[in-house]
């Protein structure tokens, strides 16, 4: 069965399955960031919880840059061994790429070799998904945010070009609704999909039902090409244990209805 998550952070995981979700997603980068005693205690928190932290947003902070001419691979290297030890001690299963800021191309930068860049940099994130036994998705996001890869198409064919077991792809519902990108480019990317994201496209706030957004057909799309991977919350809320349980409530019954 598809499993129900939302992107929070740690403190809030007892919160998180108090409102029914399957797992909660942290973000990467403030993981990696903490101090080892703030990483401890992070974990014994998250341990004690009756869910676990299986997806991480947020791969990179956007100072360790994936395009231009400030790439620095030791760092990127270095910067991943240290973040995916963690997710793996936290029993994160998939790590997003969406990482706007780190791959933005610079203004007059050579576009085709920002591409080439960013394909050396899956690769490198290949070594350290595979020691760590996580899958890296793609996430395609709008052009408001980042100037390369937008759309799904476009995460697909890069991640079928490099070829890599543990490199797949995102559809994030959001920013699909910005692109005018169907639910048929998920089907499209067939068994690299491996993680979704979701939120109401209008001011990107938690899914509640009859928010006009069409749930069901996300899921009556996934169920259809056998999808068995997680679908994540990523918004605003206004109340969040609140705000969370309705979007439990509103994905649940859109997931199980016939």
């Amino acid at each position: 069965m598809i499993k129900l998550g939302v992107c929070t952070n740690i403190g809030n995981i007892k919160k998180v399955a108090s409102a029914g979700f399957d797992y909660m997603e942290a973000a990467l980068n403030g993981i990696a960031q903490m101090s080892e005693q703030e990483f401890e205690s992070a974990l014994r928190e998250a341990s004690q919880a009756p869910i676990k932290v299986e997806a991480c947003n947020c791969l990179l902070p956007g100072s360790l840059k994936v395009t231009g001419p400030e790439v620095n691979a030791q760092a990127l290297h270095d910067y991943l061994e240290l973040a995916f030890t963690r997710a793996q001690k936290l029993g994160v299963k998939v790590a997003v790429f969406g990482s706007g800021a780190a791959r933005r191309v610079p203004e007059g930068f050579d576009v085709p070799q920002a591409w080439r860049q960013i394909a050396n940099f899956l690769r490198l994130a290949e070594r350290h998904a595979a020691d760590h036994d996580i899958t890296v998705v793609i996430e395609p996001l709008r052009s408001g945010e980042c100037n390369i890869i937008n759309y799904v198409s476009e995460a697909t064919i890069l991640a079928s070009l490099v070829q890599m077991p543990h490199i797949g792809v995102l559809g994030d519902t959001y920013h699909m609704a910005f692109g005018h990108e169907g639910f048929n480019s998920l089907t499209m990317a067939g068994e690299l999909l491996g993680h979704i994201h979701v939120a109401n496209a209008i001011g990107r706030k938690y899914p509640k039902i009859g928010d006009g957004e069409k749930y069901k057909e996300l899921f009556d799309t996934l169920k259809a090409m056998n999808y068995q991977g997680r679908v994540s919350v990523e918004g605003g809320c206004d109340d969040f244990e609140k705000d969370a349980k309705a979007a439990y409530e509103c994905l649940k019954a859109a997931r199980d209805e016939e």
